[in-house]
């Protein structure tokens, strides 16, 4: 059985691919006892060079034509994992803004015993990450604090792109979004379903070239509703 599975969602995200391939190569993931495997979600709408970089991490490439949107993604990822798991599962965003440093640390986590573990850029800095915009800090505090008070379990940083789980644990997820309320139905269902979850701190740069597909108003209120629906 696999040690790791990283799942990463792609569309035009080149940069954020150069950046990430560059970056395992010289972590000590790379050349670390664990073994560690790579699933790439390419939407078809992708214009860019994402695919060839991909190609460079792994063959397990999946094409995303019917679908769209973040965890849509997620959902054809892990349909293809369960043919043949790995003990850790990481959800990891394509754009190059957290580190494979932070990915160890994940992990590291995950190994001492937490069912979830993911990365808060706000629990080392309560101003925010620099280079995030004031909205999206306002935005991600809110929400934040909104699934806190439904979930009766505080989190400091619901929007992270970085999550790792045990292999038991994303099995007894049921992911039902589609789009960037995915990390909204995830901190449901940790509750619904009584995991050991846990944040670390974990360090963010800004997006690796190309733009955020968020819309900050729109998806933000679907995330909200998502919050309030799970």
């Amino acid at each position: 059985m696999r040690d790791v599975t990283v799942i990463i969602p792609v569309k035009d995200e080149e940069d954020g691919l150069d950046f990430l391939l560059s970056d395992y190569s010289s972590s000590s993931l790379s050349s670390g006892p664990l073994d560690i495997g790579f699933i790439f979600v390419i939407d078809g709408r992708t214009s860019d060079n994402s695919r060839e970089i991909a190609e460079k991490f792994s063959e397990s490439i999946i094409n995303q034509e019917e679908t769209h949107g973040k965890a849509s993604a997620m959902k054809q990822a892990l349909f293809e994992w369960k043919k043949n798991k790995s003990r850790l599962v990481v959800f990891l965003d394509a754009d190059g803004s957290y580190s494979f440093d932070s990915v160890e640390s994940v992990i590291n986590e995950l190994e001492n015993g937490s069912d979830v573990v993911s990365g808060s850029r706000f629990l080392n800095s309560s101003s925010g990450p620099n280079g995030m915009s004031r909205l999206h800090i306002f935005g991600n505090k809110t929400l934040s604090y909104i699934s806190s008070i439904k979930n009766r379990r505080r989190i400091s940083d619901l929007c992270t792109g970085l999550w790792g789980f045990q292999s038991h644990s994303i099995d007894s997820i049921k992911i039902k979004s589609s789009g960037f309320d995915l990390e909204a139905e995830l901190a449901g269902n940790i509750r619904r379903l009584r995991l050991n979850h846990r944040e670390i701190p974990v360090s963010w740069s800004q997006r690796k070239g190309g733009s955020s597909k968020l819309r900050s108003l729109t998806d933000g209120f679907i995330i909200l509703l998502r919050i309030l629906s799970t």
